[in-house]
């Protein structure tokens, strides 16, 4: 399989693509290596060791790098063990493969900084730094977070470790609280937290010590915190009010106006069947009609 691929490589990153798509890999790759410099100094200015990138156009070849263990949903992946990712490009989707890329450059190279500590650090710590990282929101996210907030089923942070056991559904609200944890880290102790706890961890410290001295709360006093947090900003009255949801209520009445709109005109072509050919002309025009024809 290795032999089919090509290679080009810089500062550090090796782009492995199809011969196909190698007139597309210099200008890809230049793009992967500002990115890489720019992770690595988002996370307080880590080493960038050298990463192997796989990029497959197919659905044929994600699945085949991938060992068909990457969930259907599953757009990118990375292997720490060995600093290599694998990503998913779709056709006119370059935008989202770079940010893609963003968020698995996070995670090699946070597994890099720590590879000497032998420090667990929870999923949805590295997957909402990753997304932070990458800047991976939308205004669907909050709906749905929203959504999960006013039935009470928001995923504990703790259970995020098995994501890749969830359904589609789950995984993404999973990974969208992940990232709102980040958010509320932040909030509590500042815009340097996430650096602060990457410093500790790369320290030696464990996790759960790194959060206490950032933020004050031990993991279980931080989830509480979380979850308050999450439905004060995402329950029912603030769905009414925030901002994200004037957006939302703009596409709703939108869609709504669409529909009302084509109800009334199959309403109108349903009536005209009904009608007469004189029946939809207007009064006087029919009244001149009916005189002419002496009716």
């Amino acid at each position: 399989m290795e032999a089919d691929w090509v290679t080009v490589a810089s500062d550090g990153i090796s782009l492995k693509l199809r011969e196909s798509d190698r007139s597309q890999g210099e200008v890809l790759l230049e793009s992967l290596v500002s990115l890489h410099t720019e992770v690595a100094a988002k996370l307080g200015g880590l080493p960038t060791p050298a990463v192997n990138v796989y990029v497959a156009r197919s659905h044929q070849d994600f699945r085949g790098l991938t060992q068909n263990l990457i969930p259907h949903w599953g757009v990118g992946v990375a292997y720490p063990q060995v600093m290599t990712m694998v990503l998913h490009y779709r056709v006119g989707q370059s935008a989202a493969l770079l940010q893609t890329a963003r968020h698995e450059f996070s995670h090699l190279i946070l597994h890099h900084a720590l590879a000497s500590t032998d420090i667990h650090v929870p999923v949805w710590f590295s997957e909402g730094v990753a997304m932070w990282v990458a800047k991976e929101w939308r205004l669907g996210q909050s709906f749905g977070v929203a959504v999960a907030a006013f039935r009470d089923g928001l995923v504990r942070l703790s259970a995020v470790d098995s994501v890749l056991t969830f359904d589609a559904s789950r995984a993404h609200l999973a990974y969208d609280q992940s990232y709102l944890a980040i958010l509320f880290l932040i909030n509590l102790s500042g815009e340097g937290a996430v650096e602060d706890v990457v410093t500790e961890l790369c320290d030696g410290t464990s996790f759960d010590v790194a959060l206490y001295r950032v933020t004050g709360l031990s993991p279980t006093e931080f989830e509480i915190a979380f979850t308050a947090y999450a439905g004060n900003r995402f329950g029912f009255r603030s769905l009414l009010t925030s901002g994200e949801a004037i957006w939302l209520y703009i596409v709703v009445l939108f869609m709504l106006v669409w529909v009302g709109i084509k109800l009334r005109n199959r309403s109108t072509l349903a009536r005209w069947e009904e009608e007469g050919p004189l029946d939809v002309l207007p009064l006087k025009l029919r009244a001149k009609m009916n005189r002419e024809r002496g009716l």
